[in-house]
């Protein structure tokens, strides 16, 4: 049923989509080697593993035994794999812009927020929609949860690294933190850790306040939360408040089934503690449990698979991947008209009728805007860009800053079985393979700072055994002397990890152009822990005594944890655990969590640093809307793919009651 399903869709996307690189692609291959994608793949884009043994897996392979292979040869694969430093792989080789036709609606970048609006607008019939994408699909590797680390080595990941920091990342590779960002339809959801993390009631409260629209306040949010969801208990221990969950939805979300006992000691020492285990998306979020995430039947659903494949028949609706946005074409009048692309080295324009959608994300989005003349006015002219509207794009990037400096043992050994063993219990949705790689279980706690609000600002994630592999080395830059220091010497198979995070980020970076080039990656500068009150320093130290008081239970100590690993060579100067150790170690090994905000920011006041209305249109220019984690106000107490969601959501249904289609607020 599976392979014939792959099958049906991989002819779908052929017949309904502009493939053009693709199709063309596909046609230089044996015959072998297309029954083995369709079959055993899943795959509509297999460039970067062309060269792998195809014999390995022939038609007659089991499924299990081919998914292995495959498994064995991809992680093989990304030892070696470099990261791109720059999009130029994207440049066209021919001078002439040819037309690739009109649309009502042209949406860029098919993440979380632009893939449903894709299948939102589409509903209307007499719309046509063009998507544009600069990766693929999906394939059997980002469908394995616990493949995290590794699928951040393959062209997946734009492999975005900051500018050098001074305040944190400071035990990573020449001071620049890592920030990984999916490539696909489907975005960031193809390689992030899979939480379904909605953040607080009081989240969206203040963003409403912020914003000024009650629309975005949490009562009238949650209804399109339901909206989008369906959501499966899988464990009938997990606690649920059915009444804020939906289970009709495009996007599948499932309790993680809590198979490792030194999870399940974890969540018996909040128990013990007295602190709440919940669902935390019931409204506050404080508590812990299992992680909500977006998985089915232990195989992760991204938002390409979400929102857009189901939809592919749709005639209105054209799907172009592997296609670079370069430009947002704008005319005197400030009226967005259209969008410039390339695509297997030709350029493209095409024309929209209606509006054009930015949903590039946190880095891009701000990017493109820029080199379409809608930016810092200052930064526009140094670089000769023609200044079309004076924005603070750009100015005020946020994310959870994230301390991964924290590494116990245990009695407790998880069996190491072969690779076979687990692929096989990955086929019937369990197993290690079917775990998030980076995050089994959450809590969300107040600091000094929200005591007694019931707003959380404080994240611990845990990730029990096996999560500490020498591919989190590469995946977190750090560097050899940090590495040793903290992970080289454990025993992965006792281990466990606690991440701790500061969820509002007092932070702020800034994302710039490298240059007027389209293909040069932009410059980001994180600038991590460099509020000047220290806050969000100060939340992740008392993140780490929550913990070390949680490892100091009974539950925990009946697995006989204790911390390891350390001191910090770089903090060898502080006595080990005090606070000033803890202070040093932090601006060593805290960066980012992959959750980029902010940077066209919605308000109400372009003149104080808003870039878009509470509809997500463009201030100052007409036609042009920025739906994605760009317009965030702020970091929320929860992870963003949910919020991006919505913002998708949102935007489809401002559009519709703009132009008198249905929608929640018609």
């Amino acid at each position: 049923m599976y392979n014939a399903v792959a099958v049906f869709l991989f002819w779908t996307v052929l017949k309904f989509a502009v493939f053009e690189v693709t199709a063309d692609w596909f046609s230089d291959l044996n015959s072998e080697f297309e029954e083995f994608k369709q079959k055993f793949y899943n795959s509509y884009d297999f460039g970067q593993f062309k060269d792998f043994d195809i014999k390995r897996f022939s038609s007659n392979t089991g499924e299990d035994v081919a998914l292995t292979n495959l498994i064995e040869d991809v992680r093989k694969k990304t030892l070696t794999y470099q990261l791109p430093m720059n999009a130029s792989k994207y440049k066209a080789n021919k001078k002439s812009l040819k037309d690739f036709g009109s649309f009502d609606f042209i949406i860029v970048g098919a993440g979380p927020a632009g893939s449903i609006l894709a299948n939102r607008l589409s509903e209307v019939e007499d719309w046509k929609i063009l998507l544009i994408e600069a990766g693929g699909f999906r394939d059997n590797i980002t469908d394995i949860p616990n493949m995290y680390f590794e699928v951040e080595y393959t062209d997946y990941n734009w492999g975005f690294v900051s500018v050098p920091q001074t305040t944190a990342c400071l035990g990573i590779v020449d001071r620049k933190c890592p920030n990984a960002r999916g490539r696909g339809v489907g975005g960031s959801t193809l390689i992030n850790g899979l939480v379904y993390s909605r953040g607080s009631n009081l989240d969206f409260d203040r963003w409403a306040n912020k914003v000024q629209d009650s629309r975005w306040s949490y009562n009238n949010v949650l209804p399109l939360f339901k909206r989008t969801e369906r959501f499966n208990r899988r464990d009938k221990r997990a606690p649920v408040d059915r009444s804020v969950h939906g289970y009709q939805g495009l996007l599948n979300v499932e309790y993680h089934l809590p198979e490792s006992p030194q999870l399940i000691a974890w969540l018996r020492a909040h128990e013990e503690l007295g602190l709440p285990i919940s669902d935390y998306n019931a409204g506050t979020g404080l508590g812990a449990s299992p992680a909500q995430i977006n998985t089915q039947n232990g195989r992760r659903q991204d938002a390409g698979t979400a929102f857009v494949l189901p939809i592919l028949k749709r005639k209105n609706l054209w799907v172009s991947t592997h296609s670079y946005a370069t430009k947002i074409v704008i005319d005197h009048k400030k009226v967005a008209r259209g969008v410039t692309f390339t695509q297997k080295g030709q350029s493209f324009i095409a024309t929209a009728s209606k509006e054009v959608i930015v949903s590039a994300g946190a880095f891009q989005t701000p990017q493109l805007l820029m080199l379409s003349g809608i930016g810092p006015r200052d930064h526009l002219n140094a670089l000769n860009i023609p200044v079309v509207q004076d924005l603070a794009v750009g100015s005020t990037l946020r994310d959870h800053s994230c301390f991964y400096g924290l590494s116990f043992s245990t009695n407790y050994t998880e069996p190491i079985l072969p690779l076979q063993n687990y692929v096989s219990q990955f086929l019937k949705g369990v197993g290690p393979l079917a775990a998030p790689g980076n995050n089994q279980g959450v809590g969300f706690y107040e600091s000094q700072f929200t005591r007694g609000t019931g707003y959380p600002d404080i994240e611990i994630m845990f990730i029990p055994s096996n999560a500490t592999t020498d591919l989190s080395q590469r995946a977190f830059r750090l560097t050899n002397e940090t590495y040793e220091d903290v992970w080289k010497y454990t025993n992965p198979a006792k281990s466990f990890v606690a991440y701790i995070t500061s969820l509002h980020s007092d932070s702020i970076g800034t994302v710039r152009l490298r240059s007027k080039d389209p293909f040069d990656y932009p410059l980001i500068d994180n600038r991590f822990l460099s509020d000047p009150d220290n806050r969000d320093l100060r939340r992740l130290y008392e993140g780490i005594l929550i913990f070390l008081k949680i490892t100091n239970t009974k539950a925990m100590r009946s697995i006989d944890t204790k911390l390891q690993g350390g001191p910090l060579r770089a903090c060898k100067q502080h006595r080990y655990q005090s606070r000033e150790y803890w202070f040093c170690a932090l601006r060593q090994m805290t960066m980012n969590l992959y959750h980029p905000v902010g940077t066209a920011p919605m308000g109400p006041d372009p003149h104080r640093g808003d870039v878009v209305d509470s509809e997500c249109r463009v201030y100052g220019v007409k036609g042009l809307r920025v739906a994605d984690g760009s317009v965030f106000p702020f970091t929320l107490a929860g992870h963003p793919n949910a919020a991006v969601t919505l913002v998708g959501e949102m935007a489809s249904d401002f559009i519709k009651n703009q132009y008198d289609k249905s929608s929640i607020f018609t």
